[in-house]
């Protein structure tokens, strides 16, 4: 029997990528410095993964000689989801989800649309100092997979929009604003991740590869 599996954690795994590769500098009033940006950029990660994976990874039979009528099924989910961040504030993602399958045609396709929101969401940044991150107004995440006669295809994912922040330190404070404009491939035939784009200023370009386990 064969079966198809669709994963929309891959989406989370675009930030989580962002955070590696790059140097850090000290920070000045005007801008975050590479390690903060970092920070941020693992940190969102981890709390998008957090909300995409609670959907699990469902899986449906491709196997034509199960018993039954076939199953073309379009399922759409709508949801609010809500995180604590760690030194304070929340972070709300909402979207809607969209899973389309086909078990006689062993095809499916995933869509994946989301609003991200901070909420005077705080965190330690690497010297100490809290920055406290707001929506301005909130990022877009998005994602699609497809997958044709059982075969996977290349998936996409992007996060795009702006926040602003404050980092306070004693009796100090500097704020601004972060653009992030990230997008994302997963290539299942060359098991290859590509990451390009901004994030805080950082530019991000990156390759990575992976092995079956």
């Amino acid at each position: 029997m064969q079966r198809i599996t669709r994963v929309p954690t891959f989406l989370a795994a675009a930030l989580v990528l962002a955070a590696c590769g790059e140097s850090a500098t000290g920070p000045d009033a005007g801008a975050l410095s590479a390690a903060e940006a970092q920070t941020l950029a693992a940190g969102f990660g981890a709390q998008d993964a957090s909300v995409l994976g609670g959907f699990g990874t469902p899986t449906f039979s491709a196997s034509s000689a199960e018993a039954g009528p076939s199953l073309a099924v379009t399922v759409t989910d709508q949801f609010t989801r809500t995180r604590t961040c760690p030194e304070g504030g929340s972070v709300t993602v909402q979207g809607t989800r969209t899973h389309t399958y086909d078990r006689d045609a062993r095809s499916a396709s995933f869509q994946f649309t989301a609003t991200r929101t901070e909420n005077a969401c705080a965190w330690t940044g690497p010297g100490g100092a809290t920055i406290t991150v707001n929506g301005n107004p909130n990022t877009q995440l998005t994602a699609s997979h497809t997958v044709t006669n059982g075969v996977p295809g290349i998936g996409t994912a992007t996060k795009k929009g702006s926040f602003t922040w404050t980092r306070t330190n004693g009796t100090n404070s500097q704020s601004g604003t972060c653009t992030v404009d990230l997008t994302q491939t997963w290539d299942p035939a060359t098991h290859t991740y590509t990451l390009k784009g901004t994030f805080c200023n950082q530019t991000i370009d990156l390759t990575r590869t992976w092995t079956e386990s």
